[in-house]
């Protein structure tokens, strides 16, 4: 999704524990040989300036593809970052299940393509379109939040619904602390394209004129599973 963020084409050098890297997720690691392809992977965990454990992406994996002693390149996107690193790999094993240990990395080159996280969600919503044709009333339209971040969101609709730079409001319900919660915010229409192979559109929003307590109920709903 596009909104305010601003993407940078600068490379940074920056500690890995720095990116925030979650367990269990996609990487790419490929060996430095010649011919030698991209693998798909994910990140087990990590013990600063000992190793990083990478292993097959899925459940039916069983191989990392990697070899004791080589030296391969690690690539990944944390959500906000993107980013790379070669290490030599330390060990492999198969059992209790197929990983590899890696030299853990002084430094990652990094490059911050997303100023704030986005969470993945499929959070049903209300956007409210301006009045058309001279109706003074907006009109409701349901809706699907498809990701969210503290800078904006992507909905998918079934109409293009506004043209970009337009301001959309959404009502979105919410549980905080066990109680309901309705959260309205305005969006300014960054981009809007046809949901590839679908009947629907899917509509880049960046949040305009936050308040206080809208960034303090984002930040509490990003912080864990977003419940309607």
């Amino acid at each position: 999704m596009d909104t305010a963020d601003t993407p940078t084409e600068e490379v940074t050098r920056l500690p890995l524990k720095a990116l925030g890297i979650r367990t269990g997720m996609a990487l790419q690691t490929r060996r430095l040989v010649e011919g030698a392809s991209k693998k798909e992977s994910q990140f087990y965990g990590a013990i600063e300036g000992k190793g990083v454990m990478v292993g097959p992406l899925g459940t039916e994996g069983t191989k990392t593809e990697l070899e004791e002693g080589e030296v391969c390149v690690v690539r990944g996107f944390t959500g906000q970052y993107e980013f790379s690193f070669l290490s030599k790999v330390l060990q492999t094993f198969e059992k209790p299940f197929a990983y590899a240990l890696l030299a853990y990395p002084a430094m990652v080159d990094a490059k911050l393509v997303r100023h704030s996280m986005r969470v993945k969600t499929s959070w049903p919503t209300t956007v409210l379109q301006p009045g058309k044709d001279g109706a003074a009333t907006p009109q409701a339209l349901d809706v699907t939040l498809i990701d969210i971040s503290m800078s904006g969101t992507m909905i998918k609709a079934p109409t293009a619904l506004a043209a970009i730079g337009e301001v959309l409001t959404l009502s979105m319900d919410a549980i905080v602390d066990n109680m309901p919660v309705r959260l309205t915010l305005a969006g300014k229409v960054c981009h809007n394209n046809r949901a590839g192979g679908e009947d629907a559109f899917c509509i880049g929003l960046a949040f305009t004129n936050l308040t206080q307590q809208d960034k303090l109920l984002l930040n509490y709903l990003l912080q864990g599973p977003i419940t309607g």
